[in-house]
């Protein structure tokens, strides 16, 4: 019976550690520099690591930038965007990147995952507070 146990338990782990292992490929393609998708799109996204950091550059269009640096372990960030103080959060929730926004009593909760051919990513946005509509961006990856 111990030999049995023993073996499920091996394989339970050879099995996690292959997800493991997909998640954290997935996670390093959205690495690198983005261009959102769509008619009349200028903004631009580039995530970058810095030591156990992640940089995110937003180019908003019309020279509006936001910039700041967070850990990815769910610790908060305090930041300022767009010149104001604001409150970031990002974690991992398997290959997906998850950040938390907070600005005043706004709350923004984005996704940020990888679609099938790795070009192109999807970044859902969710209005926490106040409630509001879901929207999904398409980004591709910039050359």
């Amino acid at each position: 019976m111990s030999r049995w146990v023993a073996l499920c338990g091996g394989l339970l782990l050879v099995l996690a550690g292959g997800a493991l292992a997909d998640d954290e490929a997935d996670r390093d393609k959205l690495i690198g520099k983005w261009q959102e998708q769509g008619k009349g799109a200028d903004a631009a996204l580039v995530l970058e690591t810095k030591g156990d950091d992640l940089h995110v550059v937003r180019s908003l269009g019309g020279g509006k930038e936001e910039e700041f640096a967070c850990n990815i372990m769910g610790r908060d960030c305090e930041v300022k965007l767009a010149g104001h103080k604001a409150k970031v959060t990002m974690w991992f929730n398997g290959p997906m990147l998850v950040e938390l926004e907070t600005r005043g009593s706004e709350i923004v909760k984005r996704r940020f995952k990888i679609v099938a051919d790795g070009d192109t990513m999807e970044v859902e946005n969710i209005p926490l507070a106040p409630a509001g509509k879901t929207t999904v961006t398409k980004w591709e990856r910039k050359r």
